[in-house]
């Protein structure tokens, strides 16, 4: 057999082989609530916008619920390569935030889930030192546990999601907190199983608390391909866009007339989070946050 010599200079002119996709794997996860939708579309966004510099990608996602603790756990495994969650110390010693927030600070808006036959309790609430005298129900591994709980709140603890509004409707608790955004579509979702549920809306809290893409500690690369994208969503109003057709509706509720917001520290972040948060905050965000701080 002849071998043919070819020029090294004809060598460097020859198109490189096609670089494999980066593969990301997603936790799945049941919810009433557009959140989980929210999350899968600006990964996708971001994983989008950074093509240019970290080429092409997939993105695969698990076929079985994990719930948010075990996602951490899949992490550190490597089974799991990002998943979302607000900062909490377990997360940020065991995989690596991606220091972009989500959501603009909309997750700090926590609501209530409630009965309807404890309405008269709920109306006399009318500071902080009033919703501590009240139970509020949590699931394991919640990050707005160990806020309520460093605060001083009542916190009775449940299971899985699926159990935690019939132990509302059962009395084992007196609220059930969520976010903004998940309150009405699981009110919708549960009513019918659970009558007297209710949305509490003479009083929310208010607590700093961003959420961020935690990625895990064997996939660097991909951490700072999600950063240099979201900061491309934010700067070309993409990010803005998939805020308001997931959220748009939510967001009404905080101009409901008698509401009332009671402020609650994150004892699970420091000062710095906001700080350096601040640029991608809704305005009434970071008007709250300064007004708690004076």
């Amino acid at each position: 057999m002849r071998w043919l010599s070819v020029p090294l200079w004809l060598l460097a002119c020859l198109p490189a082989a096609a670089a494999p996709p980066m593969l990301v794997t997603i936790p799945y996860m049941e919810r009433e609530a557009p959140h989980r939708d929210y999350a899968d579309a600006v990964l996708a966004l971001a994983l989008k916008l950074s093509s240019d510099k970290y080429g092409p990608y997939r993105i695969v996602q698990q076929h079985d619920e994990t719930v948010i603790r075990r996602q951490l756990v899949q992490l550190e495994t490597g089974r799991l390569s990002v998943a979302v969650a607000m900062p909490a110390q377990e997360w940020l010693d065991g995989a690596l935030p991606v220091r972009v927030p989500l959501m603009r600070g909309l997750a700090s808006f926590r609501f209530f889930l409630g009965q309807k036959d404890l309405l008269p309790l709920y109306d006399s609430v009318r500071t902080v030192a009033d919703l501590k005298t009240l139970s509020i129900g949590q699931g394991p591994g919640w990050s707005t546990a160990h806020i309520l709980e460093d605060n001083g709140f009542k916190v009775v603890y449940g299971g899985a999601h699926a159990t935690l509004i019939p132990m509302l409707h059962s009395g084992r608790f007196q609220l059930l907190m969520r976010s903004i955004y998940e309150v009405e579509p699981e009110l919708r979702a549960q009513q019918a199983a659970n009558p007297g549920l209710i949305v509490v809306d003479n009083f929310a809290v208010f607590t700093y608390m961003p959420m961020y893409f935690f990625v895990a500690k064997s996939e660097p690369r991909l951490a700072e391909r999600l950063e240099y994208g979201l900061k491309k969503a934010y700067a070309n109003g993409e990010h803005d866009r998939l805020i308001n057709r997931y959220f748009g509706d939510s967001m009404k509720l905080l101009k409901t007339r008698r509401l009332k917001l009671l402020h609650v520290p994150n004892t699970n972040i420091d000062k710095s989070f906001f700080e350096r948060d601040r640029p991608y905050l809704m305005e009434s965000v970071v008007e709250l946050e300064k007004a708690a701080r004076r």
